[in-house]
């Protein structure tokens, strides 16, 4: 979303509206986000920075009051500095925003580990994610990327391009190779283009959001996708861009909720349906152990060996044909005919049961249907909280929503402990997720020395550690789910989120981990909320 050109135009813009104003204050009211209020005395604005990599941004927004509990601020030092500059790297995604005070705070908007550094004398004093891993260290340096004079005739079009100016946003190349068929041009032809192409993003940027949900500075002349949204200033539809981007990833999480719930549905209602259709096998079972108690009750008077499991005898139903019959050892004859009339009566009730209940299951099947043909055209998430609420009555009967739906559809099981969630992993990948999605004042455990799953205590952002009762409880959980399982005790260590790190290329669920304590649980199962 911020590549360098785009970057060219929002450092002018924002530069232009907070030179000269203050920083009030800075604050994360979601995970991954950061909003730095700047006070002009007349107007105050967010200045709002995205860490996530897959909507890495930077741009300025109107005011909106803070949220009051359960936030963080940052940058303590920096309340009531003014703002004296702010300044792009050469070819680089790196924006600095200096201040009085000699302080300045440096933007990294690449990597897959977007975030904002305070920096004095050259050296990183405080940063928004994972401060205690890179206190004390020199700030990143712009990197230039190797503009290429020459052309590798055997690339692609998109390496060639690429090759000739490596700043150019690479999620919209494909689409302007296409239209204008760069992979039918010679090299020489390439290099042209794309130094032309490059020139204009310079020298006549549009700037707009593409049905697509991308943004881009080419003129339809070079880009010709229809456009969501057209604006004067690049930093009006870079926000549009992001809150865009914002609300498809909740409208996609929120939906993929609901859809894989009523999925699972509607596979439990047709199997259920398959089922209750071969009912006429119940009524089959009925008609057979009724004929083998006749048969034994006129067998009735004989005697049969303790310990006999099977009897032969002839069936009058079949021409005298022999049938042998399955005994219970613990009965005589007229016994184990009373077991097989109970039999045949309970297999004619199953029978009666599948046909009472195959009209409703049915009926419960096309409404689930109905469901999911509906979902599926919901593209706004105000429009499906509007649907959930007009349809909660129907799923809950189906039972979303229920704590069992709950545990099968997350990506990791969750439980309370008074006003404390509780957060384990289920296998190595949920593992993974789990630990990157906690916040880094949490709290992580894990049995030690064995595999199993990671453990979180969700602190809703607060520093401390939770009271002894549910840092025990928690770590009983780990053990539990864990290869010390069978263990009296089995050690656990836990520490906080922000010490816990996936070194690069690690396998599924490895972590390294620092600073970690060590209690003696008993293992534990969790006990459904």
């Amino acid at each position: 979303m911020n590549n360098f050109y785009t970057l060219i135009y929002l450092n002018h813009e924002i530069k232009e509206k907070i030179e000269g104003a203050f920083f009030s204050f800075a604050i994360s009211p979601h995970k991954d986000v950061l909003h730095l209020y700047i006070d002009r005395g007349d107007e105050t604005s967010r200045l709002i920075f995205s860490a996530n990599f897959k909507e890495t941004a930077l741009f300025l927004d109107f005011y909106r009051p803070p949220k009051k509990s359960n936030v963080i601020e940052f940058f303590p030092s920096l309340e009531e500095q003014k703002v004296t500059g702010m300044r792009l790297a050469d070819k680089d995604r790196l924006v600095s925003i200096f201040f009085e005070n000699g302080q300045h705070l440096l933007f990294k908007l690449f990597s897959g580990h977007p975030n904002v550094f305070l920096v004095e004398d050259d050296m990183i004093i405080d940063a928004f994610k994972n401060p205690e891993e890179v206190k004390g260290e020199t700030p990143p340096e712009p990197q230039a990327p190797t503009f290429l004079d020459e052309v590798s005739p055997k690339r692609t079009a998109k390496n060639q391009m690429t090759e000739v100016n490596p700043l150019l946003p690479r999620n919209l190349l494909p689409y302007l190779i296409d239209q204008h068929n760069v992979d039918e041009m010679e090299p020489e032809e390439v290099k042209a283009f794309t130094k032309e192409a490059s020139q204009a993003l310079l020298d006549d940027p549009h700037p707009r959001v593409l049905k697509t949900g991308d943004f881009t500075l080419w003129s339809t002349e070079w880009l010709d996708i229809p456009s969501e949204k057209e604006c004067s200033e690049v930093n009006d539809c870079v926000a549009f861009a992001y809150k865009n981007a914002v609300h498809l990833r909740r409208l996609h999480d929120k939906k993929k909720d609901v859809v894989e719930f009523l999925e699972r549905s509607k596979a439990q209602k047709e199997s259920l349906i398959n089922q209750l259709q071969q009912a006429d096998k119940s009524l089959e079972r009925s008609d057979e152990y009724e004929k083998y108690g006749h048969l034994l009750m006129a067998h009735a008077h004989e005697e049969i060996t303790e310990g006999t499991t099977e009897i032969t005898v002839e069936d009058f139903y079949e021409e005298d044909e022999e049938v042998s019959i399955p005994l219970k050892e613990d009965k005589d004859i007229a016994g184990n005919a009373e077991y097989y009339y109970e039999k045949a009566k309970d297999a004619k009730k199953s029978y009666q049961k599948a046909k009472q209940r195959l009209p409703k299951v049915k009926k419960d099947l096309k409404e689930v249907e109905t469901l999911l043909d509906e979902i599926s055209e919901i593209e706004h998430l105000p429009d499906l909280d509007s649907w959930i609420k007009n349809n909660k009555a129907k799923l809950e009967e189906f039972g979303f929503g229920s704590s069992e739906d709950k545990q099968a559809s997350s990506p990791y099981r969750k439980f309370k402990e008074g006003k404390y969630e509780i957060w384990i992993g289920k296998n190595a990948k949920s593992n993974d997720k789990l630990t990157s999605h906690a916040h880094k004042e949490d709290v992580w455990l894990h049995a030690r020395g064995v595999g199993g799953s990671h453990v979180v205590i969700r602190m809703g952002n607060t520093k401390d550690y939770p009271p002894q009762r549910v840092l025990l409880k928690a770590a009983s959980y780990a053990a539990y789910y864990s290869k010390a399982r069978g263990m009296k005790a089995a050690p656990v260590m836990y520490t906080k989120v922000k010490y816990v790190r996936k070194p690069k290329g690690a396998a599924p669920g490895a972590v390294v981990v620092e600073r970690e304590q060590v209690e003696m649980v008993p293992p534990m199962k969790p006990k459904s909320n």
